[in-house]
């Protein structure tokens, strides 16, 4: 089973999630939940990966091993960004959601925490 964890600030914005397991609705290679996982929580990551390091600094925001993926939010303080980034991470949530809906919490699980601050 894949379990993704969201952890949210105070305001709802999402801080940090995590990414673990693996579905086992299929063999490797061939395991499409895993694949959808894998594909939405990558494509937030590389929202911000390629926002974040257009001035050729690498900052890498996530950290991965077979299985295993966490991210956290870098500081955005510019309104509009903090707009746009919320938004990227919605669409990640509701996602993750979808897949969890329909193939069921056998294979994925979406759990959300709030926390106090975002240090």
């Amino acid at each position: 089973m894949i379990k993704v964890v969201i952890r949210r600030d105070r305001e709802g914005s999402v801080i940090d999630f995590r990414v673990k397991g693996h579905a086992g609705y299929d063999v490797e290679g061939k395991d499409i939940i895993c694949s959808a996982a894998s594909a939405i929580a990558y494509t937030a990551c590389g929202y911000f990966e390629e926002k974040y390091n257009a001035d050729g600094k690498k900052q890498t925001l996530f950290k991965e091993k077979s299985g295993d993926l966490s991210w956290t939010r870098p500081r955005i303080t510019d309104r509009d960004e903090k707009i746009a980034a919320d938004a990227v991470l919605e669409a990640m949530v509701i996602g993750f959601r979808q897949i969890e809906y329909s193939y069921g919490s056998k294979y994925l699980v979406v759990s959300e925490e709030e926390v106090e601050s975002h240090a």
